[in-house]
């Protein structure tokens, strides 16, 4: 059955005539529609096309993750810079940081290769499974931590802790509630795989890792309506270290937002002593960092920081009050304004701020205090995309 649309305004008035008059129920929910093109719903498209939005239409949960501890080196390590160059990025999958990521641009479409991924959702499991079968039973969920929402979902990357030829080599849940084959939604039950389980075995623990490309949680048999999923909302500035005296120069840091829209940031470094040098746009998705200058005397690494970007634009936060942001650390209300900054409202540049808005941890991320915001969108920035996600990111690649 193919999607049914209205374009609106739907209204849903009184009618004193009707004696069962009363609230709407909506089965599973109401998602507040995501108007850019590679997102949205396009008269005519094929069944199955995607079409995704936020869980609500205000004090939706944006982010609900655990940022993984800080690293001055994770993306890449301490080495010498070759004018024009790229440094030799992070060749392996390590806690924080996947490896090898491919995700279509959601600007073109074009498929974008060999990415790093920052704090990708993850989530450890008791299972049993069946040889020959691809239906996997999920008994427990291991507690919060290592920056995951801790639920399973669609798209995630299984492995075996406990004995890894037990399950192929990148098996992944393909089905995982009752519309996409599996009972668990994330939790307690039983979950499609895309390759039958080599082995059987009872009270294996399994590991999930969140590679998906969209960032989103699928309903029914096709997937074509998805939901933002908080989890993996993580995105988050980047930085320079240099371990010795440094030169005055710039890094271009390349990379995709939270939606696989094309980022380009350039970093400048001042020329001082060994220091580090924060960058203010948000990635999700690191491709290259390119220096400006050689110099085969001062190492520099290239890691993450504090600064963690919004999902949905945030142009005006009233501390320890609800206002168009909400935000939540270790299971306290944030209840002050140090560390936040509104979204860039200008053109975007390689220098500018984020484009919806960053806030700066006040206590560092150490892959166990969970984070949250919950935004409401002002109600002028409604009616466009550069409303609910900020003016064009600035791209030059």
């Amino acid at each position: 059955m193919s999607i049914t649309a209205n374009a609106g305004p739907l209204a849903s008035g009184w009618d004193q005539t009707n004696p069962e008059q009363g609230p709407a129920l909506i089965g599973q929910g109401l998602l507040l529609a995501d108007p850019r093109p590679f997102y949205q719903y396009n008269p005519g498209q094929n069944f199955g096309a995607l079409n995704a939005g936020w869980n609500g239409v205000s004090r939706i949960t944006t982010i609900n993750a655990i940022p993984m501890t800080l690293s001055a080196t994770i993306i890449a390590g301490a080495a010498h810079t070759v004018a024009g160059t790229p440094m030799t990025l992070a060749s392996s999958t390590v806690d924080g940081l996947v490896v090898g990521v491919s995700v279509p641009r959601a600007d073109t479409g074009a498929l974008v290769k060999n990415l790093l991924k920052l704090d990708p959702q993850v989530a450890s499991v008791t299972v049993n499974l069946v040889s020959g079968s691809k239906i996997m039973t999920v008994t427990a969920v291991g507690a919060g931590g290592g920056h995951c929402y801790n639920q399973l979902c669609a798209g995630m990357v299984l492995t075996d802790a406990t004995t890894a030829g037990n399950l192929p080599t990148g098996v992944s849940i393909v089905g995982w509630s009752p519309n996409g084959g599996g009972t668990g939604g994330g939790l307690i039950g039983t979950y499609t795989l895309s390759a039958t389980a080599t082995a059987t075995a009872s009270g294996d623990t399994v590991t999930g890792i969140y590679t998906g490309s969209y960032l989103t949680s699928p309903f029914g048999s096709a997937g074509t309506v998805q939901a933002f999923n908080p989890g993996d909302m993580i995105s988050r500035a980047v930085s320079i270290t240099s371990t010795t005296s440094q030169v005055v120069q710039t890094f271009t840091v390349n990379g995709l937002d939270v939606y696989n829209y094309p980022v380009t940031e350039v970093i400048t470094l001042s020329g001082t002593s060994a220091t580090t040098t924060n960058g203010k746009k948000a990635f999700k998705y690191v491709s290259s960092v390119t220096p400006s200058v050689t110099d085969g005397t001062g190492s520099y690494s290239v890691g993450t920081t504090g600064i963690i970007g919004f999902p949905i634009r945030s142009d005006n936060w009233q501390a320890a009050a609800e206002y168009d942001v909400t935000i939540m650390s270790n299971n306290a209300l944030i209840a002050a304004n140090t560390g936040y900054t509104a979204a860039v409202l200008t053109t975007a540049t390689g220098a500018t701020g984020d484009v919806r808005g960053t806030f700066a941890l006040v206590t560092a991320a150490n892959g166990t205090l969970r984070f949250l915001t919950t935004q409401t969108p002002l109600a002028p920035n409604l009616g466009s995309a550069a409303g609910l996600y900020g003016v064009p990111q600035f791209a030059s690649f």
